[in-house]
């Protein structure tokens, strides 16, 4: 009866253990997932003012263009 209660008190401890070592570790990787989300979100911002950046260029060149194309006519 004592080996019984015994194996099984190493088993509780073991499998104690091991829960509190997986929950450490599902926690860490938590916190990994919102720091490459939050990494996410500011290169998502950067994309987004670097398209807003290039399409304004676009516009300033196609008005020139069609600004010289109007001149050219008038000639």
């Amino acid at each position: 009866m004592n080996i019984l209660l015994v194996s099984q008190t190493i088993f509780y401890i073991v499998s104690s253990i091991a829960i509190i070592i997986i929950g450490v570790l599902i926690v860490i990787v938590i916190y990994y997932l919102i720091c490459i989300l939050r990494n996410t979100r500011n290169i998502s911002d950067d994309i987004s003012q670097t398209y807003i950046k290039a399409k304004r260029s676009i516009k300033k060149i196609i008005s020139l263009i069609s600004k010289n194309k109007k001149y050219e006519k008038e000639k």
